[in-house]
């Protein structure tokens, strides 16, 4: 997040208007599955004319990604892995998502759910590559396959959480995902 969006500047405007179909996408997600939402729906439901969302957006994937990427920069904006260690980050993320409950929609969606694993995965790879590299047990040519592994690990254990109402304490699933992931990062 740069301050860019596909390519382009964003001035107030367009920041409103990005965040009215953002909003509406997920206050319908509520009652509707991901597939069956139409541009159109998105687009009554906003407020908003057709051309405003695809002036702003590609598609409806487009929208899901924006609120993802932008709940990733504002989660490695205030969390630094490098200074935190994998623990302290998985218990900021399990809190965060906490604040973020309408995150969870995207986790139980059939259509977006290996979505949000590909999204877990480019984050996992921004935050954790550094830390994976200098284990003893890592193997460069099994890279896509320790991050494949941790990121559908991440997805499953958050999305198991989120499914028991978020009752177990976010320490003791940072401790849970720590152990878990252990013999990939540790």
């Amino acid at each position: 997040m740069n301050g860019l969006e596909n390519g382009q500047k964003l001035n107030a405007g367009r920041v409103r208007s990005m965040d009215l179909i953002t909003t509406a996408l997920f206050e319908l997600m509520e009652k509707t599955p991901f597939a069956q939402i139409t541009i159109s729906d998105i687009c009554s439901s906003a407020g908003v004319a057709r051309k405003t969302f695809y002036r702003n957006f590609t598609s409806k994937i487009a929208v899901v990604e924006r609120l993802v990427d932008q709940v990733f920069y504002e989660f490695m904006q205030k969390h630094d892995f490098k200074t935190s260690g994998a623990r302290k980050i998985y218990k900021y993320w399990y809190e965060y998502i906490l604040c973020t409950k309408e995150f969870s929609a995207i986790f139980f969606d059939p259509d977006l759910y290996m979505f949000i694993v590909g999204k877990i995965r480019e984050f996992v790879q921004i935050e954790i590559e550094e830390a994976l590299y200098h284990t003893a047990s890592f193997d460069p040519l099994y890279t896509d396959y320790y991050l494949s592994f941790a990121a559908a690990g991440i997805a499953s254990l958050m999305r198991e959480w989120m499914k028991n109402d978020y009752q177990v304490p976010s320490d003791t699933m940072a401790a849970t995902t720590a152990r878990l992931l252990s013999g990939i990062f540790m």
